[in-house]
């Protein structure tokens, strides 16, 4: 996910740990080596999908936001479920939970802006940031006729699905978030552990592309050592095929540009309305963030509850899917 606290800070810092990204990249490169509808793919995505082919019973479809289409996968009928993926992975990061969520839902997995078969913004400021994110979902989910809507968001996903919870507040029943520490705790967590996050830090170092140019000349060194061996090789391929696109990783990394302006905003949200009085989730796997999503949650919201996924890493929906989608399926059917 995200970033650390000031800008220039983090960057100055990143300065240092540019080098030794860049070298742990060659080394593992050497081991490597060996709101109206829209139709079809925007230019960025043209040819087939980059997430692959919808799932039988699902199809796939577009929405504008401010001249932006986003791309969606959706199914089955009931209440809308909106599902939101993470960094670096696309809609299809769902797809083991959408065909029982789709029993009494309306599924409605949806490519984050610039990621999957989603078209990429410029990268002005507040382009991509977790409040303008939220305004694409929620393009989407008016464009199929929904003014409610249960969220479930991964990593950069439960970011965004916490600032659509923040800014829609009436529109939005349920918020489930899986291993995304709310707004700016997540800043807090990088500057902790700089070691762990590293790649929070390469992405801010030195801005004229020298991050893009470096993933881009092997977007598979880079991305697998995100992965960390988690996911079947054949989820990692579909990764791939979206975030092997420079635009992709360009529009990824913006993401985490973005942040310390995105994040503090959405905490002034919270700061003048008041914290969310909806039921949240927190969800963290058991050898990555554990109980820590639950327990920073109070700051946001006056209703939540607590889960760990055992056995998992970050990847908790791909990793322990079965667990997972018991954990949604009762929460959102209470």
């Amino acid at each position: 996910m995200f970033g650390t606290t000031s800008m220039p800070r983090r960057r100055r810092t990143a300065l240092a740990a540019i080098a030794v990204s860049a070298g742990l990249l060659a080394a593992s490169g050497t081991a490597a080596s060996a709101t109206s509808a829209v139709s079809g793919p925007p230019a960025a995505a043209a040819g087939p999908h980059a997430g692959g082919t919808p799932l039988p019973g699902f199809h796939d479809g577009y929405a504008s936001d401010d001249g932006i289409r986003i791309h969606y996968v959706t199914g089955g009928h009931g209440p809308a479920l909106v599902l939101l993926h993470g960094w670096p992975e696309t809609w299809y990061a769902w797809s083991g939970l959408m065909p029982s969520l789709a029993r009494d839902h309306t599924v409605i997995a949806i490519d984050l802006r610039g990621l999957g078969d989603s078209q990429p913004a410029s990268s002005g400021a507040g382009s991509y940031e977790a409040l303008t994110l939220a305004d694409d979902v929620h393009a989407v989910v008016r464009h199929l006729g929904f003014t409610t809507a249960q969220v479930a968001g991964h990593d950069w996903g439960g970011a965004v699905a916490l600032a659509y919870a923040v800014e829609y507040r009436t529109e939005v029943t349920e918020l489930a978030v899986l291993e995304a520490p709310p707004t700016a705790d997540y800043l807090n967590l990088v500057r902790q552990r700089p070691g762990v996050l590293w790649w929070d830090w390469f992405v801010n170092g030195p801005q004229a592309g020298v991050a893009e140019q470096l993933v881009d000349h092997d977007p598979r060194v880079f991305y697998t050592s995100i992965y960390r061996g988690a996911l079947p090789a054949a989820t990692v391929d579909r990764y791939l095929a979206s975030y092997g696109r420079p635009a992709n990783t360009h529009a990824g990394f913006e993401y985490f540009r973005q942040q310390d302006q995105g994040e503090p905003a959405v905490d002034q949200l919270i700061a003048r309305d008041g914290k969310l009085t909806i039921p949240v989730l927190g969800v963290g796997g058991q050898n990555s963030m554990g109980a820590q999503i639950g327990q920073d949650l109070p700051r946001v919201a006056e209703h939540s509850s607590t889960a760990v996924v055992p056995g998992a890493d970050h990847w908790v929906m791909e990793e322990q899917p079965a667990f997972v989608l018991q954990l949604l399926n009762s929460f959102f059917r209470r």
